[in-house]
């Protein structure tokens, strides 16, 4: 209990964004096994969007016990208005990755997927009234350079295809569900954001699945309650990474992706990406870095 203690007080006294950055790598961790088990099912024949409807099945019993336990209560909402609007752009983001995954490289996939954190940087001082500071930029910029160097490579065989082009739109909506996230979820409580998330996307691609589940081999069966708590890390991590700091800053978390989904892809898929790969993760890293420094004074640890 002792040692708990001291871990939860480091935690605490580390700033608002630093503590928002490392949960966003969490997410990302997340997403990148999700994005792999996802691959997985559909390299089975399988669908995306039967693939999304079995993803927020999964979700919605693991969360059912809960929810049933505190008799609707965690999941009540004092603006359910906020959740259409929520749901609006989790869906479309949800397609999109789903759709990347499925028709390119997880490597390339998620390096179009991970632009979401360039665009929250202007939607954070346009939307949210945030002021970066310069450092922000900076780590910002040369985490672009990073992106630039990966996809420099494969300029010449068709990258902005069709594929990448759905991946930047999924990158751009899952940015303004980060707005949304910010600005009007201080009051949710977390169990109730994901519930109501995983509602809008098994209404939705349950629609276009016709309410019919995909048959699974027995061999992936595994593969189901890791989808669910992987998919419940992405949204509950996001959830207080943007509680803890700037969405501008805490984005920069997100280029985490890219050393998490190539070692994924390389174990399970064989997909081994080029030294032009890792030098631009190098500068995405570094970008990262940069994004986490707050200079003196700029950043105090914010109330848990």
């Amino acid at each position: 209990m002792a040692m708990f203690k001291v871990i939860v007080n480091r935690w605490l006294a580390l700033s608002g964004n630093t503590r928002g950055v490392l949960l966003v790598i969490g997410a990302m961790f997340c997403w990148s096994v999700l994005d792999a088990c996802n691959k997985r099912l559909m390299a089975q024949g399988i669908a995306p969007q039967q693939v999304l409807f079995l993803q927020a099945t999964a979700v919605l019993l693991m969360l059912l016990p809960v929810v049933l336990w505190t008799r609707g209560r965690v999941i009540a909402s004092r603006r359910p208005a906020i959740h259409v609007v929520r749901a609006a752009f989790i869906v479309t983001s949800a397609w999109c990755a789903a759709y990347a995954v499925s028709h390119l490289p997880l490597a390339e996939a998620s390096a179009f997927l991970m632009t979401g954190s360039l665009f929250m940087l202007p939607l954070g001082v346009w939307l949210l009234g945030e002021r970066p500071h310069l450092l922000r930029w900076l780590g910002v910029l040369v985490g672009f350079g990073g992106v630039l160097v990966i996809l420099r490579p494969n300029a010449g065989a068709g990258v902005l295809q069709w594929a990448a082009l759905v991946a930047l739109f999924g990158a751009l909506n899952e940015s303004m569900l980060g707005v949304v996230l910010k600005k009007y979820s201080g009051n949710e409580h977390p169990l109730a954001v994901l519930t109501w998330s995983q509602v809008a996307c098994w209404l939705t691609f349950g629609i276009f699945s016709g309410f019919s589940l995909p048959t699974v081999p027995v061999a992936l069966w595994g593969l189901l309650p890791v989808i669910a708590l992987a998919a419940s890390g992405i949204y509950l991590a996001y959830f207080f990474a943007y509680r803890a700091g700037d969405a501008s800053a805490v984005e920069a978390g997100s280029f985490s992706l890219l050393l998490f989904s190539p070692a994924l892809g390389a174990v399970f898929f064989s997909e081994v990406p080029d030294a032009a790969f890792w030098m631009g993760a190098g500068l995405l890293v570094c970008g990262i870095a940069l994004v986490i420094i707050e200079p003196s004074g700029r950043d105090k640890p914010s109330p848990p």
